[in-house]
């Protein structure tokens, strides 16, 4: 592969790394590592949980949403 389809292949992974970032992908464990962090020995949510109220509170308080 050149350097041109080096630079796309990067490209693509960056634009795949931000779409991800935009659903959400990662916020899970930065939740459970922020949670150890500021309440030891507290269990976090389990993930199900977690997403659960997640979007609820999306949904009662929108926000700056596009949709």
């Amino acid at each position: 592969m050149g350097r041109a389809g080096s630079a796309v292949v990067a490209a693509l992974r960056r634009a795949v790394r931000g779409f991800g970032a935009v659903l959400g992908e990662g916020a899970y464990p930065a939740y459970v590592a922020h949670h150890r962090a500021a309440h030891p020995g507290v269990p976090p949510l389990d993930e199900r949980t977690f997403w659960r109220e997640r979007y609820r509170s999306q949904d009662l308080e929108p926000g700056g949403r596009c949709c």
